[in-house]
């Protein structure tokens, strides 16, 4: 071979080596990234968050009530269309319209409501169908879980707003307080705290977790930021007796406590109770005069029964709250001994 020949050779060698060079660097940068960041753009917050909202965000509603605006959600549709929203919203209104996420208003009938949870029932002739949205178990949330209310803060021109919340203390047990009967009422409430600057207009708004489920509807806000939720748990339990046409009634035991269950076994060591308590409401605080008072609960009891129904969880709690009936009885562990006590509703 010639030496032109052989340089000739050599360059286009090279300029095929450099060409794979070049085709080589742009797939080697591809599949460079880091994997965290891939992640993130498939299954991070921004697609969870708007895939919910998208998901339900047609059975959230408006609720305008004499031009006090709130929120609300569907939660029952069969020959009528059930919204749940705020009780201190709708009570007194003479004339409420219900506004879904289309902009379709409609005029609402109250199917009735009970002050002391702040929850309301309307009913609605709508000429489509919607999804009611699907309830949760509220002690499912845990502390540090993030959570969205939707709803409708200031005006109607703001529907369908967005707030991000996280769940602060699960489950709390707090003083709560209406008029009522023109007296001024002071009871124990359970609810869901989260900590979240709803702005007014929120209140009925239903707070969702991130499987798109309801978990409790908000109802009030305190002064450092802490939203108060009423539980899913109760929630039904007063909607669906509202929607039967049923009185709601709930006996106000006015007991403050922790679920053994829920207690680690320091706390039981701490407290001087028998690791072998495995279920049962650790007593830590008797309202006066309430129904629990007047059977003699004490503070340090364990409420093992209410009206023969074993206390494992709010759930119990709130089926011994709610059933009918004037007889009262509670069984407690004091000191090691088990007790029955009774008590008349008033």
């Amino acid at each position: 071979m010639q030496k032109n020949d052989r340089f000739i050779f050599l360059l286009i060698a090279l300029a095929f080596i450099w060409l794979l060079f070049l085709s080589f660097r742009p797939a080697q940068q591809e599949n460079s990234h880091d994997p965290l960041i891939s992640e993130y753009n498939v299954t991070g917050f921004s697609t969870d968050f708007t895939k919910v909202v998208a998901n339900d965000i047609a059975s959230i509603v408006s609720i305008n009530a004499d031009g006090t605006i709130a929120s609300g959600f569907v939660y029952k549709q069969d020959d009528s269309t059930y919204v749940i929203t705020a009780c201190h919203a709708v009570s007194d209104a003479q004339n409420i319209s219900v506004v879904f996420d289309s902009r379709y208003s409609v005029s609402a009938k109250v199917v009735g409501f009970d002050p002391f949870t702040d929850l309301a029932v309307l009913s609605v002739e709508i000429p489509f169908d919607v999804t009611a949205l699907k309830l949760t178990d509220a002690k499912l949330l845990k502390p540090g879980e993030f959570v969205i209310s939707i709803g409708t803060p200031v005006s109607l021109d703001y529907a369908s707003s967005v707030a991000l919340g996280m769940v602060s203390k699960g489950i709390l047990t707090v003083d709560n307080s209406i008029i009522y009967n023109g007296s001024r009422l002071v009871y124990y409430l359970d609810v869901i705290s989260i900590s979240s600057d709803l702005e007014s207009g929120y209140s009925g708004s239903p707070l969702i977790n991130m499987n798109g489920e309801v978990a409790g509807m908000v109802t009030m806000k305190t002064d450092s930021d802490q939203t108060f939720v009423l539980t899913a748990n109760e929630m039904q339990r007063v909607a669906d007796r509202l929607i039967a046409g049923q009185e709601v009634e709930k006996k106000q035991f006015g007991i403050k406590g922790t679920y053994i269950k829920e207690m680690p076994a320091y706390e039981k060591t701490n407290l001087n109770l028998d690791l072998e308590i495995i279920s049962g409401l650790y007593v830590e605080k008797v309202r006066e005069n309430s129904l629990a008072a007047q059977a003699m609960v004490r503070p340090g009891d364990v409420v093992a029964k209410i009206n023969g129904i074993v206390i494992e969880d709010l759930d119990d709690y709130l089926d011994a709250a709610y059933l009918p009936g004037e007889e009262l009885s509670f069984e407690v562990i004091r000191n090691g001994q088990s007790l029955m006590l009774g008590a008349l509703h008033d």
